[in-house]
């Protein structure tokens, strides 16, 4: 009963509840970053704005349309996968099959070819405006490219076969919210500071 009420604003209000964990989370999770773990005296707070644009563009409303409104028909009975018990799950021929679609999906071209992308692209323009250069996102990319795959790889390729495979459609974007507060703080301390600022407080 108590497990029901806890999860009913997340279960009634999926889409809202998943944006509004990710931009929290993203955001909050740079401030903690810069204040305690890299000790800053003041917030840059530009760079914040990168990460809390980003938790609600990117890892709030795309993931959301992705995880539980594409995958879902690209993968039929994926659902229904999710909720069998585990040896179930390994005589489901045909679950498994989709399971490694939806991972392949999120890891062969999800994350290596937008993640990162669009994380370069908001950071230079909340840094130079409505006058940036949009190729300055992918050259980004394309330098660092070497050191990102393989990162985000190492922890999202088990962590979305966990999520693919176990969690129901309205916790999918929360699951990938919980796991990525480890990966954002990642994020933040080898990317966050090539955004230069002297906005702080």
């Amino acid at each position: 009963m108590a497990m029901k009420a806890l999860t009913y604003i997340p279960r009634k209000h999926p889409f809202l509840f998943g944006v509004t964990t990710a931009t929290v989370k993203t955001g909050g999770m740079d401030a903690f970053v810069q204040l305690q773990l890299e000790k800053k005296e003041k917030l840059d707070v530009k760079r914040m704005a990168v990460f809390t644009m980003f938790g609600f563009v990117f890892t709030g409303c795309w993931q959301y349309a992705l995880f539980v409104k594409l995958m879902p028909r690209i993968c039929p009975g994926a659902a229904e996968f999710a909720a069998k018990p585990i040896m179930a799950k390994l005589k489901d021929g045909p679950g498994l099959r989709n399971l490694a679609i939806q991972n392949f999906a999120e890891n062969g071209v999800n994350n290596p070819l937008l993640y990162f992308p669009i994380f370069y692209t908001i950071q230079e323009f909340l840094k130079d405006g409505v006058n940036m250069d949009p190729r300055n996102g992918l050259r980004k990319y394309a330098a660092n490219a070497h050191e990102d795959v393989p990162a985000i790889l190492s922890l999202w390729v088990p962590a979305q076969f966990i999520n693919f495979g176990f969690s129901p459609m309205w916790f999918r974007v929360p699951f990938v919210s919980l796991v990525s507060a480890v990966w954002t703080g990642y994020v933040s301390m080898t990317r966050g500071g090539e955004v230069n600022s002297k906005t702080e407080f």
